[in-house]
């Protein structure tokens, strides 16, 4: 009786013991669904952020490049409305000027007309008539021929002035309608480049508030650094090619800044949790010129995520310096340029909504602290 008691026992717990197990092997599988639908979820949530990210990216090149554009056409512009507004000067010089030896040769004309008609119509038939000696029937009719040859260059000198006067006249009539054209251009592109730097601005501020969350800061930061990284990894590839130019080396301490204002951030500062700047942003006046610290060549100039409008130079002995956040880039990839030569015109691209320049000097690809090379 006591065998069957503990028979039945035995079953009862093996039981229980079984329905235990069985719950939690359903409370486990519980947990690892709700784990993968939670992981499933960030990974979704990751790329919608991803995403959203290269939108904004995609928005800010388009309005950057179209900002770059607008600038580098105004620039021409201009350069071609101080052309034209120096050639109307010089040939309103040129028209005074003609004016006085218009002036002058009419009243030289008129002198001989007043002599010849003072000396009468058969002045020159009296001399062949006149029986004085050879001599000086020679000596006189030398003077009239003289006389007649004067006349004569007057008349020709005072035919070109005119029709260099006429042709004057024609320029200028040119000239002003190119220098009306060229202001009417100007102040299009100045009202476009007013409205692109606004639609920038709004951009810019819309980028700041969509990554605003510390994860999406992080994840736009590290991705621009990507960006740059892949950029450099290239740029070294050619600059093993080409080993031909001077360095940096030699100039430490003594190269020049590329643009006056003051340092917003320095080298190595914090910028985003345990992010750290790797250059300089130095505050600059939209528009203001940026100029090279060595000669090189320049090996990019293009926007790059994150940094915007950007020129590489590559001063060789894989020395590069960057200069990024312009509003217009003035050089071409494959350009030699000077040491002091202006580059690009200080801006705000790249989501930046306070106009600077940044900054950075590499050696061997790697970031380097600006101000041991720049002078103090």
């Amino acid at each position: 009786m006591t065998s069957i008691k503990n028979s039945k026992a035995y079953i009862f717990i093996s039981l229980l013991i079984l329905f235990t197990l069985s719950t939690q092997a359903a409370d486990k599988k519980d947990e690892l669904t709700q784990l993968r639908s939670k992981i499933e979820q960030q990974n979704s949530s990751l790329k919608q952020r991803t995403a959203r990210l290269n939108a904004l990216a995609k928005q800010s090149k388009n309005v950057d490049s179209s900002l770059n554009k607008i600038s580098s056409q105004q620039r021409k512009t201009q350069q071609q409305l101080t052309k034209t507004q120096k050639r109307m000067k010089l040939l309103k010089q040129q028209a005074i000027k003609l004016g006085e030896n218009k002036t002058q040769q009419q009243n030289a004309l008129a002198a001989q007309i007043e002599t010849a008609y003072m000396a009468g119509d058969n002045d020159y038939l009296k001399l062949l008539l006149n029986q004085d000696e050879a001599r000086d029937i020679e000596r006189n009719q030398n003077y009239y021929q003289h006389l007649y040859q004067a006349r004569i260059k007057a008349i020709s000198d005072l035919k070109k002035t005119i029709k260099a006067i006429d042709k004057n006249n024609q320029d200028q009539k040119t000239t002003q309608q190119r220098l009306i054209k060229s202001k009417a251009a100007q102040k299009k592109l100045t009202a476009q480049l007013a409205k692109q730097k606004q639609q920038q601005k709004n951009e810019n501020n819309k980028i700041r508030r969509s990554i605003r969350s510390e994860k999406q800061t992080l994840a736009a930061l590290k991705s621009s650094e990507n960006k740059l990284k892949q950029q450099i990894t290239k740029i070294k590839q050619q600059q093993a090619i080409n080993k031909t130019k001077a360095g940096l080396q030699a100039k430490k301490g003594k190269l020049p800044w590329p643009i006056k204002g003051k340092v917003l951030h320095s080298y190595n500062s914090k910028r985003f949790s345990n992010v750290r700047w790797q250059g300089l942003v130095i505050s600059a006046k939209e528009g203001s010129k940026v100029r090279a610290i060595a000669a090189g060549k320049v090996v990019f100039a293009d926007w790059l995520r994150g940094f915007g409008m950007v020129v590489i130079v590559d001063h060789g002995k894989s020395f590069l310096s960057l200069y990024g956040h312009n509003q217009t880039l003035l050089r071409n990839s494959g350009e030699y340029i000077k040491a002091g030569e202006t580059i690009s015109l200080a801006g705000r691209s790249g989501g930046q909504t306070q106009s600077s320049l940044y900054f950075e000097i590499r050696q061997k690809g790697k970031p380097v602290n600006p101000r041991r090379w720049l002078k103090r």
